[in-house]
């Protein structure tokens, strides 16, 4: 039986995986698998060498520090494949209502599901804690990502070009972003 954490009912077992609060004790797993990921893909904004263990310890202390943020870990066979953040943009009442998604997957554990089940409790989180939009932002060329958040209903908003420089070209960064409560979204809209 899983334990109420900011409106989510964890841990969740989803196939062979725990997708469960991220704590203390998972640095150094948490740490190992963003320098995986980072050495395996050119998606994320990090290279290898600018993940440090000092900066995952640093990042995992501030972010359970902190209302309102989320930060997930998928664990398989005891290690951590993947890891889900959802926070608020800002404390500033104008944006107090969006949250914004971040993931990565270890490249053997993409294509199972797993980006799909981070995304509906990133989106469930976020419902649940007041949200009523979500975003994300994703590399252009990253057809799996774009494929979840279209298949949840996100929709491409815009682009970003030549945001991120990897070692021979520059990528463009596509945004797209879902209203969570259509409803009060229209309400407010017309009370003017």
């Amino acid at each position: 039986m899983g334990v109420d954490f900011q409106g989510l009912n964890l841990p969740v077992q989803f196939k062979d995986y725990i997708l469960r609060s991220v704590s203390l004790d998972d640095i150094e797993k948490a740490y190992l698998m963003r320098k995986k990921v980072a050495a395996e893909s050119d998606t994320i904004l990090s290279e290898p060498d600018e993940i440090t263990m000092e900066g995952m310890t640093n990042w995992i202390k501030n972010w359970l520090s902190m209302d309102n943020r989320l930060f997930l870990v998928a664990e398989y066979a005891h290690d951590i494949v993947g890891q889900l953040w959802v926070w608020f943009l800002d404390n500033k009442k104008k944006t107090a209502h969006v949250a914004e998604l971040g993931m990565e997957i270890i490249l053997e554990h993409r294509g199972k599901g797993l980006g799909s089940k981070f995304t509906e409790l990133a989106i469930d989180w976020a419902k649940n804690n007041g949200a009523i939009r979500i975003e994300a932002e994703t590399l252009e060329k990253n057809i799996p990502m774009r494929k979840i958040l279209e298949k949840y209903g996100f929709q491409l908003e815009g682009k970003k070009s030549c945001y991120l420089k990897n070692p021979y070209t520059y990528e463009n960064v596509v945004i797209y972003g879902k209203i969570l409560n259509e409803q009060r979204c229209m309400e407010q809209n017309f009370q003017r």
